[in-house]
């Protein structure tokens, strides 16, 4: 019988020692922050001076004459940044459009990012990480969907904010 506990004991402490090991390792992987860059803002159109206007055409192609690219200093570092618009298409069960949108952070990263289930009068806000990469958002959205055709068509007209307006502030997490 004494021989059967001396038997056991070192399996006891493998399964101890293994639980150990297993219960650290998930204490101390952690998972993936997600960070999306874009945001909808609901309403906001007539609320904010207006830079410029651009079509938005379905499915552009990059040699498409009529450009959504619009570039303004980074807010953080001296550097330009660029956003890049793309209409994807038109819901006409929700009534909403989807749009990808290319971020360039000049001396930082490229975001390809795409964001649905957005309406006619609607804002988007980019958000951009600080020199610590810290998300910040604007008070104001960078661009609005100022015109959708009712019955779906091909183009969308969009409203670009101007940047003396924008605001930025750290994003609560």
């Amino acid at each position: 019988m004494n021989k059967r506990r001396w038997l056991l004991l070192p399996l006891v402490i493998v399964v101890v020692a293994a639980s150990f090991f297993v219960l650290r390792a998930r204490l101390t992987t952690s998972t993936p922050i997600v960070r999306l860059h874009l945001g909808r803002v609901p309403n906001s159109a007539y609320k904010y001076h207006l830079c410029t206007e651009s079509f938005a055409f379905i499915m552009a192609t990059p040699d498409n004459p009529y450009k959504t690219d619009y570039t303004f200093h980074d807010p953080f570092r001296h550097a330009d940044d660029t956003i890049i618009p793309r209409y994807l298409g038109f819901d006409k069960q929700g009534i909403t459009v989807s749009f990808s949108v290319k971020i360039i952070i000049d001396q930082v990263a490229t975001y390809n990012e795409t964001i649905a289930r957005v309406h006619g009068d609607d804002g988007i806000s980019v958000f951009i990480p600080d020199s610590q990469n810290r998300l910040q958002h604007s008070s104001v959205p960078q661009f609005i969907i100022s015109y959708l055709p009712p019955d779906g068509g091909s183009v969308a007209v969009l409203d670009y904010t101007c940047p003396n307006q924008w605001v930025w502030s750290v994003m609560r997490t």
